[in-house]
């Protein structure tokens, strides 16, 4: 409930106001004043009067220091008379995008369609010219909420509050990207962690998670079974062994990533999301299918190398295995569960089996650096 000052009558300027202006078309829409105001523009208090309302920017925005001191004052009369744009940008438009964000994670239409829609829409209109000064009244906004919760007589004005709040919140949250729902589905994971299931906060949860699950399950971005970015997982791709390069399942990528020391963080901070404090079973069990790819022809060649009377069969192996139709047929046989750029993606580093001959073993370690943009080799060891 917001209480008039004393001694304030209906109908009379409050002492120190500037005097009313008749208003005037609204030609300010964008230019920063709040809720798409102009300066002149007034709000009808109670018994009929009017009087001259304004809201200074947010502190250290541009054009001045702080909140007016009665900012809260002002947000209240100002929702006692809706205004029809907020920052310039008409309701109806903001709350279609909010609209747009229930249905999605509601689940009544897709991820692409709410991207595609919310871009639409926001095409329409001119960029915002000060997302700060939109966060602050927001903050503002939910400080006035919070105290209208308290008194349990103004409901209603708890639930304009909150309208208005939701529609500041849409002004500046643009339909998410991949990153945006990886980073909320790693916090929806770390408080389901410490709920209990039959919680119904922990099962409205579990269903917000479960949905950007399905989102996230074609990303190319990110890796929901290792919880680790594609990025990481794809500098396994490729492995050096005692036959050259090799490429590899994609479990044995997540393996070798999850166990690297330089992941370590990644590593913990990802655990909500895989659904384990260290490697799954699934993927620790990896490391045998990947040896089985290439150990076969190693332990042949060594053999051959070994033993006297086997050179031609030795150099017949060598040939076989260094062909490249060999090559290709490893990279085909390992593509399963690759982004494709990962599953195609061949760093040009020969398969060198050679021939009999005195070898060096060497473990199956990494040979190239990826990241999003760039594959880089590095010479095998």
């Amino acid at each position: 409930m917001v209480r008039r000052p004393a001694g304030r009558l209906p109908g009379v300027r409050p002492p120190g106001a500037r005097p009313v202006r008749p208003n005037r078309p609204n030609r300010h829409r964008g230019s920063g004043s709040v809720f798409g105001y102009p300066p002149w523009v007034t709000v009808r208090g109670r018994g009929g009067g009017r009087w001259h309302t304004s809201i200074a920017p947010a502190s250290g925005a541009p054009g001045g220091r702080s909140i007016l001191r009665r900012v809260d004052d002002d947000i209240r009369e100002l929702l006692k008379a809706p205004p029809a744009y907020l920052f310039g940008w008409p309701i109806p438009l903001i709350d279609e995008l909010g609209l747009l964000s229930r249905a999605a994670y509601d689940g009544r239409i897709g991820l692409d369609e709410w991207r595609r829609r919310d871009q639409e829409l926001r095409a329409s209109m001119p960029p915002l010219a000060s997302p700060g000064m939109v966060t602050a009244m927001h903050r503002r906004v939910t400080e006035a909420w919070r105290e209208a919760r308290r008194g349990s007589s103004d409901t209603a004005a708890a639930e304009t509050l909150l309208t208005m709040m939701g529609r500041l919140r849409y002004l500046t949250e643009l339909a998410p990207t991949d990153a945006e729902l990886f980073h909320e589905l790693g916090g929806l994971t770390r408080q389901l962690r410490g709920l209990s299931p039959q919680d119904n906060l922990s099962r409205s949860l579990g269903r917000r998670a479960e949905l950007i699950r399905n989102w996230l399950a074609t990303s190319g971005e990110f890796d929901l079974v290792s919880g680790l970015e594609w990025a990481v997982v794809g500098r396994y791709r490729w492995v050096s062994t005692p036959l050259g390069a090799v490429p590899t399942y994609v479990d044995e990528a997540r393996r070798l990533a999850l166990t690297d020391p330089a992941n370590a963080a990644k590593s913990a901070a990802s655990a909500g999301i895989r659904g384990h404090e260290g490697v799954p079973p699934q993927i620790a069990a990896a490391e045998t299918r990947q040896a089985m790819l290439y150990s076969s022809f190693a332990v042949l060649l060594e053999e051959t190398a070994a033993r006297d009377g086997f050179e031609e069969l030795g150099d017949a192996l060598a040939a076989v295995w260094n062909r490249p139709a060999t090559r290709r047929l490893l990279m085909t046989a390992t593509a399963g569960g690759w982004p494709w750029i990962f599953a195609t993606y061949d760093p040009g580093l020969p398969t060198v089996a050679p021939g009999p001959g005195a070898r060096t073993p060497r473990a199956a370690t990494p040979i190239f650096h990826a990241t999003e943009s760039e594959f880089a080799a590095t010479p095998l060891d």
